[in-house]
């Protein structure tokens, strides 16, 4: 291999993909904050473009054969060699895929976009379907409104399948069984060791959620006016039971009501040292008609223009997930400024989707509520107890949610035939022991938009939350608590963040708190009270 041909090669490469990266940015961006056709038309087809520029054979195989000929001895020119390789070898596909997926998922994102789910004969939003299942005890309304958060899923199945079929397709061409173990491939994770480390997990959470989901059912069936025999998935405040209902009295939202929790996210990022109000200003944060109803980061040029879309309501959830997004905003801002373009993205999804994790954390935080919010310290601390409790259980139900999401996603796409309707079910009361819908039999699983849209992704939120803790165990031997103090945010810019894509996500972790990642530090952290030997990932 001749490196300037290598350099020079990527120097064509960036010409062409930087511009194609900025203007799909934009269109994502308009497609997502309207919902008008025209928009979701324009961003399918600047997606189509940048699948086709990916999957070109005569540019792949030229980056093949600079692979698996000897390293360049420059470690950044080398880690842009296997960045690309992967990026290309993840897209080879004919035209004709490219342009039916780039269709389809075009006409999915549309329907998730515009849905608003039928609940007593008038639309309503996702935020309205919260609130309702949140405040509401008639056990008849509480069904409706959770079957209209489903609606989606019988317009949207289909083509799901489709997506999952072309996907496939693809893989079987490079020679992988289906696209779940392509997509883990290509991102550097071991499919065997990453279910080692589900069952593993499994295992520990098994009786600590049998006994807090016991307690909790007993506490919602006094709610409710029901056996707990009785209970069922709309009773759990949430559509997918992602997060725990309030049972405990302490109803945080409250600490919220009518307070500028944009403030709130600026004045804690400010007091880690990292400055995010140039990126709200570009941002799009309440909701209104035809706006995508969830929220995200969008890195549209890889240098400079960073936004998060949101649905802001002045509650809890809302102020974990600005303070998410914002988590995702700052590491893309403070990557290192001297990167080349092609490194100018964090590690690995796993390492920003730790970075977001830790810091949604504050708000169940007593330190955060006295210094951030402003509640009086002797309060605050009276808190603590049972906000300790609710981080517990936040996280448990938390991380077995994510094991019905990466079970169901390893399953869909090694038999997308299947029955995925008891599929979905027979896993939810697997892992989160919540009894199916009595003669239900509807794609309730295609009601999450990760499923269409962001596929093969929740290992990176489960991977993620062990490095967040992991973090969060170092950063506090270092510096104590984590809120207000400008070494945090210093650390993670020098540590995770300047790095950028120039290390693997393993060897970043390991440089920035001298380990291998580890369960250890989640388990000590959300599980147990005394040490439980953690399950290292070096085999990754």
């Amino acid at each position: 291999m001749k490196p300037l041909d290598l350099e020079a090669f990527i120097v064509e490469h960036v010409a062409r993909v930087e511009p194609l990266t900025r203007a799909h940015g934009l269109a994502y961006w308009e497609s997502a904050t309207t919902g008008q056709p025209e928009a979701a038309e324009r961003e399918a087809q600047l997606r189509a473009e940048w699948l086709a520029l990916h999957a070109e054979p005569e540019s792949f195989q030229r980056l093949r054969t600079w692979y698996e000929s000897a390293a360049p001895p420059d470690p950044w020119l080398a880690r842009q060699l296997k960045l690309l390789y992967l990026t290309f070898a993840a897209h080879q596909q004919d035209a004709a895929t490219i342009r039916e997926l780039a269709q389809v998922e075009k006409e999915v994102r549309h329907l998730y976009t515009n849905f608003r789910g039928e609940f007593n004969g008038r639309a309503v939003s996702d935020n309205e379907i919260a609130a309702i299942l949140a405040e509401e005890r008639d056990s008849h309304r509480l069904q409706a409104a959770w079957e209209a958060s489903k609606q989606i899923g019988p317009q949207v199945a289909a083509q799901i399948l489709t997506l999952v079929h072309l996907r496939n397709q693809s893989a079987r061409r490079l020679g992988f069984d289906n696209h779940y173990r392509k997509t883990l491939a290509l991102n550097e994770i071991d499919e065997t060791r990453l279910f080692q480390i589900l069952s593993d997990l499994e295992q520990q959470t098994n009786e600590p959620f049998r006994r807090t989901k016991a307690a909790l059912d007993a506490q919602l069936a006094e709610r409710f006016g029901v056996a707990p025999r009785e209970l069922r998935p709309w009773h759990y405040a949430d559509p997918f039971f992602q997060r725990p209902p309030q049972t405990d009295g302490l109803d945080l939202d409250l600490l919220f009501a009518g307070r500028d929790i944009e403030a709130l996210a600026v004045r804690t990022y400010t007091g880690l040292d990292l400055d995010v109000r140039d990126i709200l200003a570009r941002s799009d944060l309440y909701a209104r008609p035809g706006k995508n109803q969830h929220a995200f980061c969008l890195f549209i040029d890889h240098r400079e223009d960073i936004r998060i879309l949101c649905n802001l309501e002045p509650n809890l959830r809302w102020m974990e997930t600005l303070l998410h997004e914002l988590g995702h905003a700052a590491y893309d801002k403070y990557l290192g400024p001297d990167l080349p373009f092609l490194l100018r993205n964090p590690a690995h999804t796993i390492s920003t989707e730790a970075v977001a994790l830790l810091l949604e954390r504050f708000p169940l935080e007593a330190a955060w509520l006295s210094t951030v919010v402003g509640i009086p310290a002797p309060e605050a601390d009276a808190l603590a107890p049972q906000l300790s409790a609710r981080r517990q259980l936040a996280m448990l139900v938390q991380l077995r949610w994510m094991l019905v999401m990466i079970h169901f996603e390893r399953a869909l796409y090694a038999e997308p035939e299947q029955d995925l309707n008891t599929l979905w079910w027979d896993l939810v009361e697997r892992y989160q022991y919540v009894p199916r819908p009595e003669r239900r039999n509807a794609p309730d699983w295609a009601a999450k938009i990760h499923i269409a849209l962001f596929p093969v992704y929740y290992q990176n939120y489960l991977l993620g939350q062990l490095m967040a803790s992991q973090l969060h165990h170092h950063l506090t031997q270092r510096a104590g608590s984590l809120v207000d103090q400008l070494e945090v945010g210093q650390y993670l810019c020098r540590a995770i963040f300047e790095p950028g894509a120039s290390l693997d996500w393993e060897t970043l972790v390991e440089q920035a708190t001298g380990e291998r990642l580890t369960s250890d530090y989640f388990i000590q952290e959300f599980v147990s009270e005394s040490h439980v030997s953690g399950k290292s990932l070096a085999e990754f």
